[in-house]
């Protein structure tokens, strides 16, 4: 047994060892730099653009990218390295993203950081986020314009001002250890009233402090934060808060970046239980859930096909009819998914009709050629097995 196992890990190392030669790691991720010019500075400003791996290829040149911002010029390194690892294996739990932060610290900027501290009502800095950092973004980078800040101590804080006052700037805020003392941005002392003003997009919050003494003297105004998003956060907020006193303090950011990620993108990767009161409502109520996902909080289209399988697969053997109708409607609603067509190959197999089920499943199989060959070979495997059962019965 113990040589079996050796044996295994062997190969799984071989393996391991073949892959990483097979890849030039420095190419993954490139970084470009983009200067950003803007009325309110002399100089224009420097970012690092990491780019997902992938994004230069022909195969994804019509491809667009969420966006994920850090103000502070050394986080670009494990925000890159997190969304790479997270990404890589079919863009979960972390789609594929594109990183921004600064190249390194400037002068100009900090004072108009500064001015917001003295003066939490000029606006200058958002200005400049809305009308030429963001929007140079977009004009030279296929961003599909869902973009996620990231923030630490007073960067964090900094992003709950941005909430307050120019949500519209970012569709998710992931915010460690605010420096929220002395009502930094005014924001402790206007978030009851701003945080009720909200749109209707759907908005998400992860808010996280521990308890180091660089936290402690900001854990009163957190708090107050904390008790004002339970009793004013409109329902299209999304919001988390989290004592986290586990981790070392500068763990803090990476450690929430990994959990609001996963959080944050559940309802694209998890579908729905059956039980949940969405889907037991039936196909439509899915259907109408999704589409809210897909126009209040991602603004493109978020399937729905996982859910409406689950729905189908669980009244399967109580309600054939229903379930049938039901792997049709998903067919209808995705017409291009190889795997739509073949729950519903499945299904007429699984009623006995294997010619229906080997039509179905010839159909699969034509979709998954645009799939790598794994999913075809796939496809093709149950062709396979459709048409020997169907020999079979009709001998």
């Amino acid at each position: 047994m113990f040589k079996k196992c050796l044996n295994g890990c062997f190969f799984v190392l071989a393996l391991c060892s073949a892959f990483a030669n097979a890849i030039d790691i420095t190419t993954l991720n490139p970084v470009e730099t983009l200067k950003v010019k803007s009325q309110l500075f002399k100089e224009a400003i420097e970012y690092n653009i990491t780019l997902p791996e992938g994004y230069n290829e022909e195969i994804n040149k019509d491809k667009k990218y969420f966006v994920i911002f850090d103000l502070h010029p050394r986080s670009q390194p494990f925000l890159s390295g997190l969304q790479d690892w997270l990404s890589h294996n079919g863009g979960w739990p972390w789609p594929k993203t594109i990183v921004i932060t600064p190249a390194k610290y400037n002068a100009e900027f900090a004072s108009l950081f500064e001015q917001l501290v003295d003066n939490p009502k000029n606006k200058s800095i958002l200005d400049y986020f809305e009308s030429d950092l963001l929007s140079t973004i977009d004009a030279k980078y296929r961003t599909n314009g869902f973009k996620i800040y990231s923030g630490f101590v007073s960067n964090g804080a900094f992003g709950l001002y941005m909430l307050l006052n120019r949500p519209q700037l970012f569709n998710a805020y992931i915010i460690s250890s605010p420096s929220l003392a002395n009502d930094f941005g005014a924001i402790t002392s206007e978030a009851e009233e701003k945080i009720a003003q909200l749109d209707d997009k759907l908005r998400f919050l992860y808010l996280s402090i521990g308890d180091h003494q660089y936290e402690r003297g900001n854990l009163d105004s957190f708090d107050r934060f904390a008790k004002i998003l339970k009793t004013s956060a409109p329902k299209n907020l999304d919001w988390q808060v989290h004592h986290n006193n586990d981790n070392n303090y500068m763990s803090g950011p990476i450690v929430s970046v990994i959990n609001g990620i996963e959080s944050l993108f559940a309802d694209m990767f998890t579908d729905l239980k059956v039980d949940s009161d969405i889907s037991k409502k039936g196909a439509d109520s899915i259907i109408e859930y999704y589409s809210m996902l897909s126009t209040k909080k991602y603004g493109f289209n978020i399937s729905a096909e996982g859910s409406l399988k689950a729905l189908a697969k669980s009244i399967m053997t109580k309600e054939p009819k229903k379930s049938l109708a039901i792997f049709h409607q998903i067919v209808e609603l995705y017409p291009e998914s190889a795997y739509a067509i073949s729950a519903l190959a499945k299904m007429y197999a699984e009623l006995g009709n294997l010619q229906k089920a080997v039509d179905y499943q010839l159909k699969a199989v034509e979709k998954s050629k645009s799939m790598i060959v794994w999913h075809q070979n796939k496809h093709q495997k149950y062709l396979d097995e459709y048409r020997a059962k169907l020999a079979i019965s009709n001998k």
